[in-house]
């Protein structure tokens, strides 16, 4: 697993191709990046596209990271012909990474169907619908494509205050493992990463509702400290290669030895 440690060692060809949803901040930026920095052609997707060119000033090989913004939730039933034009305009795709989300903080006594609603769109039903698109046998090379899922400690260790967002969570990991048994017989893979506390902009919603004290008592629980986007977009990268060739139907908890 040296490859997890060396970036300058070639993953992927140009011609591999991984779409990344998510792609303008957090893991999901760091995932893209490191994609393209280990030879794949990225097709970076994100709500904004003035914080995706953000990040293709970061690439490495800017030419091999392309823009698609597009709010996932606005028109889902779409998503699969969206998939569709991808593959037109870039070629068959070898990989799909869901990084997109949302993070709620909330009780039960806060607990709002229109809120969870939005949660189940952008972990379940959207990366659903995109998934679907992605299995199509036109837009996928089929044997040696991955898929992967950002999941969350939270959906198999019980958090207070994290209902909703680790029953979404919960809901898209136990999809993943019904999609790797479905798509094994095609030579697809499919697994999830679920990390524990990780420093991204979603995290200061999850800071504020603990309070300054509470989460530096919390932080001193990681004895390697809190996650960085560049230690799972590692986890990730291998994920997506063949080097995990024989990986399929897992979720991989990242959690820094907290649990």
């Amino acid at each position: 697993m040296l490859c997890l440690q060396n970036p300058d060692r070639m993953l992927f060809s140009r011609d591999h191709r991984i779409l990344v949803t998510g792609a303008s901040s957090g893991i999901g930026r760091a995932i893209a990046l490191r994609c393209n920095a280990l030879g794949a052609t990225v097709i970076a997707n994100g709500r904004e596209e003035n914080r995706l060119r953000e990040a293709r000033e970061q690439a490495a090989n800017a030419e091999a990271f392309a823009l698609e913004a597009l709010d996932l939730t606005s028109d889902m039933e779409a998503l699969p012909k969206w998939v569709t034009r991808l593959r037109e305009r870039y070629g068959k795709l070898g990989g799909f990474v869901h990084a997109a989300g949302l993070g709620l903080t909330a009780p039960l006594l806060m607990y709002n169907l229109e809120e969870a609603g939005k949660l189940f769109d952008i972990h379940v039903h959207a990366p659903m619908l995109l998934a679907k698109g992605f299995a199509d046998r036109r837009n996928t090379i089929g044997k040696g494509a991955a898929m992967l899922f950002m999941g969350s400690s939270g959906a198999v260790i019980p958090q207070r205050a994290k209902l909703v967002y680790a029953s979404a969570k919960g809901a898209q990991i136990t999809a993943a493992r019904c999609l790797a048994k479905e798509l094994a017989p095609r030579g697809i893979r499919v697994n999830s990463i679920s990390p524990a506390l990780v420093e991204t902009p979603m995290l200061e919603g999850f800071r504020t509702m603990l309070g300054e004290e509470s989460f530096t008592a919390e932080k001193e629980q990681y004895p390697f400290g809190l996650g960085q986007p560049e230690d799972v977009a590692a986890l990730a990268c291998f994920l997506l290669s063949e080097e995990s060739r024989w990986i399929t139907g897992q979720n991989i908890i990242m959690d820094g030895g907290r649990y």
